[in-house]
């Protein structure tokens, strides 16, 4: 006879299997020829030079949610009033990666929240002298 205290546990893992066997039914299904990968982390984003007015022209943290060879999605909190920008990441020792893109859908989530994405034009990575790193 198993205690009370392993029939939570069980019940709350039966849940979670649940829940994740319904979330992978509700997958659309793909139609892009190359494979997305995930990319939870922090970007700052600005406009490209001259896309906007000096005053709308203020960086933003957005988070990733999946990159691609030619294209990047990404939340976002307020919306965005440019098409092309740069999405920076500081990734320490490996350098700084610089993406241009250029944005190509947005859409308000049922949480508040935007989702947005793009085509990658270009991508930069800068890596610091090793006098530097740290």
């Amino acid at each position: 006879m198993s205690s009370p205290t392993c029939a939570v546990p069980r019940a709350l893992g039966s849940e979670v299997a649940g829940l994740l066997h319904r979330m992978q039914h509700n997958v659309a299904i793909e139609r892009r020829m190359t494979t997305r990968s995930s990319i939870p982390y922090l970007f700052e984003l600005v406009p490209t030079e001259g896309e906007v007015p000096e005053l709308l022209a203020q960086p933003m943290v957005v988070i990733g949610k999946d990159i691609a060879a030619r294209g990047i999605s990404f939340y976002h909190q307020k919306p965005i009033p440019y098409r092309r920008g740069v999405m920076t990441i500081d990734l320490g020792d490996e350098g700084v990666v610089r993406l241009e893109i250029d944005l190509l859908w947005c859409r308000f989530t049922s949480l508040g929240w935007y989702e947005s994405g793009g085509r990658l034009l270009g991508v930069t990575n800068t890596t610091y002298p090793a006098s530097q790193a740290g």
